[in-house]
C-alpha cells in the first residue's frame, strides 16, 4: 500500500519523463511536501533530522555522495537533489523510492501506519490508503 502511495506521489510530479534532473526534482518536490507536513507536527529540525535520519540508513544501498546533515533542510534537499540528477534515471528512480519508504517506514514505527499513510494522503494528495485505517483515527 504505501508502495503505491510513493510511487504515486513521485508519478504525479514526474510524469512520463525519464531525464534524471525531473526524477530528481520530482523526488525532492514528494521529500519537501512530507517535510512541511512533519514541521507542522514535530517542528523542522526534527523534520530534517528524519530525513537526514533516511539518507544516513540508506546510505550503503544508495551510495549518496552527500552528507546527512540535518542542519538545514535546504541544504541537505539540495545536495540530494543534485546527488539524484548525477544518476541514470533508473537509478535515481530507485535511489528516490528507497530514500521515501525508507522514512516512510521510519514514521510507521514512530507513529503507526494510520497516522502514517494519513499524513502521507496530505501532503501529497493521494488516496490510497484504505478508509478502515483512517475511521480507526
Amino acid at each position: 500500500m504505501r508502495e503505491d502511495i510513493i510511487r504515486q506521489a513521485l508519478l504525479q510530479r514526474r510524469g512520463d519523463a525519464s531525464d534524471p534532473g525531473q526524477t530528481a526534482d520530482a523526488t525532492i518536490a514528494v521529500l519537501r511536501l512530507l517535510h512541511g507536513e512533519l514541521a507542522s507536527v514535530v517542528g523542522a529540525q526534527a523534520s530534517t533530522a528524519l530525513v537526514a535520519h533516511a539518507v544516513h540508513r540508506t546510505r550503503t544501498t544508495i551510495e549518496w555522495t552527500a552528507p546527512p546533515v540535518a542542519g538545514q533542510s535546504d541544504t541537505l534537499l539540495q545536495a540530494l537533489r543534485n546527488d539524484l540528477a548525477a544518476r541514470t534515471s533508473a537509478e535515481c528512480l530507485l535511489a528516490g523510492e528507497t530514500l521515501i519508504s525508507v522514512l516512510v517506514d521510519h514514521l510507521i514505527s514512530l507513529i503507526g501506519e494510520p497516522l502514517t499513510l494519513r499524513m502521507l494522503n496530505s501532503a501529497w494528495g493521494t488516496q490510497a490508503a484504505d478508509q478502515s485505517s483512517q475511521e480507526n483515527l
